[in-house]
């Protein structure tokens, strides 16, 4: 569109110029013509809607719609070999735990403890639907780390087992008549790499495991199989964080200066996220800096991630915010909430007029309402229509979206010391006139739930008994880095009196997500047999999948505002993650510190122990 008509209002032009504009016509869509048609028609109440407005719209639904998915046959109740178990149990034992949960091999409790099964006339029959939680307090925690887990990894390797995670888990299933949620026993959770085996080797070898919870005195506890592998999650001045009531709060995320920054590699769009942010103070050499460094992966900062780098002035790496494909994404956001705005304006006036028609020439306080939410709808418009123009204007040239450079990316590694967990971590130089708006290590909690429902996710017990409050204008300040003592300590419980631990994080891809920390570390394994150590966190409750990729260097953190761990890769299947791993940010900062001994993480406290 011409940029001379963009602020034009609709009522100020003549109907040959709306013609030639596409907003009215034979060839202009019938929905574009009825809203203009209806702005025309109620200048007093519409005359604030510009051509700007109309024309989001008309780009909008003139684009060719998504075709959608194909519909998947029922698997049958039967076995049929070299299974062991039918394949609508094989496909439906973790239904719930993502939008495409993996596929059961085989479980130690297949005997005692049947899966329900629809018989023949069923026309009602329901699945059960499971969510993952973390084990606490048991017998299990207490020699996972230093008996089971490792005697069960031997154990594999010794029946030739490839496997990729080795892990604990609870998981409950909702009663479908009473609604009452219901816990199993402590799993013993173990993936194999795919097509690695037969689900009878599983079989054989589930015993043994057994015998080695049995001679740790651990009981009740039950090993189930199934098939993954571990993946690596890739995928002008940053804006200030919009207040909570303005229409740009959350559209905005992806250009503001909270943590969650989105990022990519300029060489070719690999994304993710940034963890948070640190003062360089001193060099290594002891002279005063004032580089203001980005923490995220390895995987994210360098296509090649078995070299170690440091920064290279004569041939930088660099480093942008918001790749093309999150710019895509972030620029359609903007443009939907311009087109609702328009929507629900129209709308309201049609509503007003309405009201006015009955009133007969009085005014009743239903009248004043919808007249200033009226008025209100109009005002944010105006807003989005500004955010619209900055997004468009100041942010799609790839060349302000520079970001920083790649100052510092060891090679990724789970051999750095005894504890064995991932390095995977690389540190950017940012612009400094990229964080004009910084104020510290704060995560913007962003525009998908309000402060109380986020209270209600993260302490479901504990908000009123104990008064756990998320701050009122959703910005979470990251105070501290959880110590290694506490983080294998439950955050909260449920309404029940079960050990609960609810974290989030704020990435690239699917922005905020909460989810249930484990508890205990998994043990995993590549298909070139490297082992290493994680944090795990499990997708909450019909909650969705917690990552996807593009969310690698996502900070996973409490409600209270302590940092839990760097989130790496997850354990996809299709387009659905059921398990995220991550390495916990007290180890990630005891590295940062070898390597910056003089950083700052703007008030953010930490112990090493």
């Amino acid at each position: 569109m011409n940029r001379d008509y963009q602020n034009k209002k609709i009522v100020e032009l003549t109907e040959e110029e709306l013609v030639n504009l596409g907003f009215l016509g034979d060839d202009a869509l019938q929905g574009v013509k009825d809203m203009v048609e209806k702005v025309r028609a109620d200048p007093r109440r519409l005359g604030h809607i510009n051509c700007f407005q109309v024309d989001c719209l008309r780009r909008k639904y003139a684009r060719t719609p998504a075709q959608g998915g194909a519909v998947t046959d029922s698997s049958a109740p039967t076995v049929v070999s070299p299974d062991l178990i039918s394949k609508f149990e094989m496909t439906f034992w973790y239904h719930g735990l993502s939008a495409d949960p993996p596929h059961l091999l085989w479980r130690s409790d297949f005997e005692t403890n049947p899966f329900p099964m629809p018989q023949v006339g069923d026309r009602f029959f329901k699945v059960p639907v499971k969510t993952a939680y973390g084990v606490f307090g048991t017998r299990l925690n207490e020699v996972w780390d230093s008996t089971v887990a490792p005697e069960i990894r031997a154990s594999l390797k010794s029946h030739g087992l490839l496997y990729s995670a080795i892990k604990t888990a609870r998981f409950s299933t909702v009663d479908e008549e009473g609604g009452e949620e219901k816990f199993g026993p402590v799993v013993v959770w173990i993936a194999l790499h795919p097509n690695t085996t037969k689900a009878s080797a599983v079989r054989d070898a589930t015993p043994d495991i057994l015998q080695i919870l049995n001679n740790a005195q651990v009981t009740g506890v039950v090993v189930e199989w199934y098939e993954g592998t571990v993946e690596k999650l890739v995928g002008p001045p940053l804006m200030g964080v919009a207040d909570n009531t303005s229409p740009a709060f959350g559209l905005s995320h992806p250009f503001n200066a909270a943590l969650g920054i989105p990022i990519a590699r300029a060489s070719d769009d690999a994304q993710g996220t940034v963890t948070l942010l640190f003062r360089e103070v001193k060099t290594r050499a002891g002279d005063p800096s004032d580089t203001i460094l980005a923490l995220t992966n390895k995987h994210v900062a360098s296509p090649v991630t078995t070299t170690h780098y440091d920064l290279d002035a004569a041939n930088p790496q660099s480093v942008l915010v918001c790749g093309e494909r999150r710019f895509d994404r972030a620029f359609s956001e903007v443009e939907d909430a311009v087109n609702t705005g328009l929507r629900d304006a129209v709308r309201l006036a049609a509503e007003l007029k309405d009201l006015e028609a009955k009133a007969g020439g009085q005014t009743n306080r239903a009248m004043q309402r919808k007249q200033t939410a009226l008025d209100d709808k109009h005002e944010d418009n105006a807003a989005l229509q500004e955010l619209f123009g900055q997004v468009d204007e100041m942010w799609r040239d790839v060349g302000n979206r520079k970001f920083a450079h790649v100052h510092w990316a060891p090679e990724i590694s789970v051999t750095v010391d005894e504890c064995h967990y991932t390095r995977d971590i690389a540190t950017l130089a940012v612009d400094a006139e990229k964080l004009a708006n910084f104020t510290g290590n704060v995560v913007d909690l962003g525009n998908q739930y309000d402060a109380g429902q986020l209270e209600d996710r993260f302490w479901p017990f504990d908000t009123m008994c104990q008064g756990k409050t998320i701050p009122a204008d959703l910005q979470l300040r990251i105070h501290r880095a959880l110590p290694r003592r506490l983080v294998v300590n439950p955050d909260t419980e449920g309404k029940k009196g079960d050990p609960l631990y609810v974290v989030a994080k704020y990435g690239n891809t699917t922005k905020l997500t909460l989810g249930n920390y484990s508890g205990m570390d998994a043990y995993t394994c590549t298909g070139f047999g490297v082992e290493s150590r994680e944090v795990v966190v499990y997708n909450g409750k019909g909650w969705g999948d917690f990552s996807a990729k593009g969310d690698s260097g996502s900070l996973i953190f409490t409600g209270d505002g302590s940092g839990l761990a760097i989130l790496h890769s997850g354990m996809p299947r299709g387009m659905h993650s059921h398990v995220t791993y991550a390495t916990p940010l007290w180890w990630v900062i005891k590295l940062l510190l070898e390597r910056y001994p003089d950083a700052e993480f703007y008030g953010m406290a930490y112990t090493l122990d």
